[in-house]
């Protein structure tokens, strides 16, 4: 039997969709890769039907050639530039691999999405299905508990921090994406059910991420919600002739739950908001304090500015980032793996070190691994699609718009680079230059 189009953009949703909810769990790699070969697999024969997006070439293949160009140079790495090539070898055979059928899988569900749109409410559903089930269970370890628990005692059933985080960015993402369409660029064609939706989204984010006391989850989640209010105020102020009171109120209650959320944050969280800065200032200085070379468990804090011992966790990954970049001026052209790049590059240099992870820092994480070379081809598809997509705001550009910007300053705290993160953060940035080329096209059929 010949599967339809519309058959075939289904199973590449419906697999996107199961990918999402257990691309972050332990132990479903074999999972994994069924549903990477059942989104490739499908992506391969949606992008053969649409081959005529691809010719003749068009502006908007840029940030897709650019995205593809990255796999061409972990090629030319590997051949004449690796430091450890047996390693890198069993990398681009698992995790490369991994990453290049999430982008054709990205590309099928782009083209699935334009061509059939009631999709898209799947797909955006799909991505807070990490902050759902943390709230879940916290409200079950609250059940259990027999009264709220608080976020540094709740043990996380499934999720922990690096998750929340980044499903988090995600999320918000799309739903600021959409309220921004809707609020903003289309102010007088309102979809209320859609936007409650995403407010609603947007406060299970910022539960989830106090629910479960990550500074890095709160941090981004807030940040993006301060950028809706902005560009929200912003178009307020543009029509005070005519104030949109829907805008009105969602900026209010916006700024409502940004702020309930960030102050129970921090009357909760583990230490280091207050002398962050302090402590950041004794984490660059590498030359002068070497505990980052110790074990992060067992050293003898250093003083801050403020006249008391920083707190480990600021200053250690303030000290291993400062480290790496040091490493990437010294290796430009990077190790060779994204896991163990930063490890691998210490021992190159020979320096001491106790530490057997990664940076903390996705995007120096991936410069130590990939070098200038692979980070100029990141920022480049970074800013591409951004730039594109503000130049034609349809609604499936913002989001690629709204991913890119979330990735951004994701990449600085947060280790988006690092095994299934990775392929993830391929799988979006391919999802979001296939919506660039994806929404020229005018003769989908809805």
């Amino acid at each position: 039997m010949k599967l339809t189009e519309k058959s075939l953009a289904a199973i590449n949703t419906a697999s996107v969709c199961a990918l999402l909810f257990i691309w972050v769990l332990p132990d479903t790699i074999a999972l994994r890769h069924l549903l990477l070969g059942i989104g490739c697999l499908s992506g391969l024969v949606l992008i053969r039907d649409n081959r005529t997006f691809f010719i003749p070439f068009r502006t908007a293949l840029i940030p897709l050639i650019l995205l593809c160009s990255l796999f061409i140079w972990v090629g030319i790495h590997y051949l004449f530039f690796s430091l450890n090539p047996a390693l890198e070898l069993s990398e681009i055979r698992g995790l490369w691999l991994r990453a290049f059928a999430g982008v054709i899988m990205a590309l099928g569900l782009a083209i699935s999405i334009q061509k059939y749109s009631y999709f898209s409410k799947y797909f955006i559903f799909s991505l807070f299905f990490v902050p759902l089930i943390n709230l879940s269970a916290y409200i079950y370890a609250g059940f259990q508990n027999g009264g709220l628990v608080r976020p540094n005692d709740f043990v996380r059933f499934l999720f922990i921090k690096i998750e929340t985080t980044y499903f988090g960015a995600i999320a918000s993402s799309a739903a600021i994406a959409n309220l921004i369409y809707f609020l903003v660029l289309r102010k007088y064609d309102k979809n209320y059910k859609l936007i409650t939706f995403n407010f609603l989204g947007l406060v299970v984010v910022l539960l989830s991420a106090l629910v479960v006391g990550t500074k890095n989850g709160v941090a981004i989640a807030v940040s993006l919600c301060v950028l809706l209010v902005l560009i929200m105020a912003i178009g307020i102020l543009k029509n005070l002739h005519r104030v949109n009171r829907v805008s009105l109120l969602l900026c209010l209650l916006v700024i409502l739950a940004v702020g309930g959320v960030w102050k129970s944050h921090k009357t909760t969280a583990y230490e280091g908001w207050d002398t962050i800065f302090s402590d950041v200032k004794v984490g660059v200085q590498i030359d002068k304090y070497h505990q980052w070379q110790e074990g992060e468990h067992e050293f003898i804090a250093p003083i801050n500015e403020k006249g008391i011992p920083v707190v480990g966790n600021s200053y250690f990954r303030t000290a291993w980032a400062t480290v790496g970049v040091r490493l990437i001026s010294e290796y430009p052209l990077g190790y060779g793996s994204i896991n163990r790049s930063f490890v691998g590059l210490l021992d190159e240099a020979n320096i001491n070190h106790v530490h057997q992870g990664q940076v903390h820092s996705g995007w120096i994480d991936f410069g130590l691994a990939y070098g200038l070379p692979g980070l100029l081809i990141i920022f480049a598809t970074i800013l591409v699609i951004i730039f594109m997509g503000i130049a034609q705001p349809y609604l499936q550009n913002i989001y690629a718009v709204m991913i890119c910007i979330a990735l951004i300053p994701m990449g600085i705290i947060a280790e988006i680079t690092y095994k299934q993160y990775f392929e993830a953060t391929i799988f979006f940035l391919a999802f979001a230059a296939s919506n660039i080329l994806c929404s020229k096209t005018q003769s989908f059929k809805k």
